[in-house]
């Protein structure tokens, strides 16, 4: 039984945020949302606390925005259903008037439920309803992007507390981590500038760009712009670096600064090693994955490739991004893990295409 908690002079909002890094970026759209909203029209003031898994806790540890950062263990003691309980109750230790759900799955209601929370907000579905308060319909991918649906939550929150309806367009509220601030760049002054290449995608190959594709972006980038080109992503990548120094006849190096060349940080880099690298690099360019919209949240020059996934719903965001996604194919967004079809969408996107992005963004910002 949830217990009827009035809200103070403050009022403790939690938000749990998404599981996926890129989600738990984009999440960070509703935090400075509900920031800059923090002073409600009676004069109370919102108290913003976070709860995140602990591998993305170092982007958020030290963010002026929040009062506290709870540590998710997901892996741990709050790994499935029963782990949504034991959530739960480590969430009423917290003593939050409301929580406010990212993960839309029913683990994250129940944690919800839990919690205490009079106010419990979140999208509907998987069998929570129940177990919300204040809920959404989810609409269809694409409708609108993703950061945006997760402020609209923070607009239903405010309405719930009686707050007139806050609208306002995405662009206003990109991710920002203002947490990472602290985190130095790994080069201050590189002696070769430095671009970052991340092959990977953790959801599958659809979302992918080609070696072949890679191999002839990386090849122009060292030999006729000379840059020092960085490959980062998790172990699973490792292959895929591989596989691009042996294509291209070249050695891998461990080392950030040098001549131009290709360095390998796979698997390599803890989340705080890999901001430090974003913040001394020229442009990143990747496919759609979290280590994009970390990028693009650290306003780093980024580039996203879209294969399998809609550009519309998960396109890196602020003023300092571009879009490179197949022409012609009716098939995508299919949101496939591998594609099905005779021929790659992804395939069909040129080293040629992706250097002209590239391109329009140094050029457009003087990088």
């Amino acid at each position: 039984m949830t217990e009827n908690r009035q809200p103070g002079p403050e009022v403790k909002v939690l938000l749990l945020a998404p599981n996926w890094l890129g989600d738990a970026v984009m999440f960070s759209a509703l935090v400075e949302f509900l920031h800059q909203n923090r002073v409600l029209p009676d004069g109370r003031k919102t108290e913003i606390q976070l709860a995140v898994r602990s591998a993305w806790a170092p982007v958020f540890a030290e963010d002026p925005r929040l009062s506290q950062v709870f540590i998710v263990q997901r892996d741990g003691r709050h790994s499935g259903l029963m782990g949504g309980l034991k959530l739960g109750q480590d969430f009423r230790q917290l003593n939050p008037h409301a929580i406010i759900l990212g993960p839309p799955s029913l683990r994250a209601g129940i944690a919800g439920w839990r919690s205490g929370a009079a106010m419990r907000v979140g999208y509907g579905g998987d069998g929570r309803n129940i177990l919300l308060t204040h809920s959404l319909a989810t609409p269809t991918r694409g409708i609108f992007h993703h950061s945006v649906e997760l402020v609209k939550l923070g607009e239903l929150f405010l309405q719930g507390l009686g707050s007139p309806n806050h609208h306002h367009e995405n662009a206003e509220f990109y991710p920002t981590l203002p947490g990472c601030d602290s985190i130095a760049a790994a080069l201050l002054k590189p002696t070769t500038p430095l671009w970052v290449l991340a092959p990977g995608a953790t959801y599958g190959s659809a979302k992918s760009w080609p070696l072949s594709r890679s191999m002839d972006f990386v090849k122009t980038a060292i030999q006729k712009h000379g840059k020092r080109v960085v490959l980062l992503g998790d172990s699973a990548a490792s292959a895929f670096a591989k596989g691009l120094a042996e294509g291209l006849d070249l050695s891998l190096e461990q080392k950030l600064d040098g001549k131009p060349g290709l360095v390998d940080f796979t698997g390599r880099t803890d989340l705080q090693k890999v901001v430090s690298i974003l913040k001394s690099c020229q442009v990143f360019v990747g496919n759609d994955s979290g280590l994009m919209h970390l990028a693009a949240a650290l306003e780093v020059p980024t580039v996203g490739v879209f294969g399998s996934s809609n550009p519309q719903w998960t396109s890196p965001m602020g003023p300092r991004t571009q879009v490179v996604h197949p022409e012609g194919f009716d098939c995508r967004p299919c949101y496939r893990k591998s594609c099905n079809q005779k021929e790659f969408c992804l395939d069909t996107i040129t080293a040629e295409s992706v250097m002209h992005a590239v391109d329009l963004l140094i050029s457009s910002h003087g990088s």
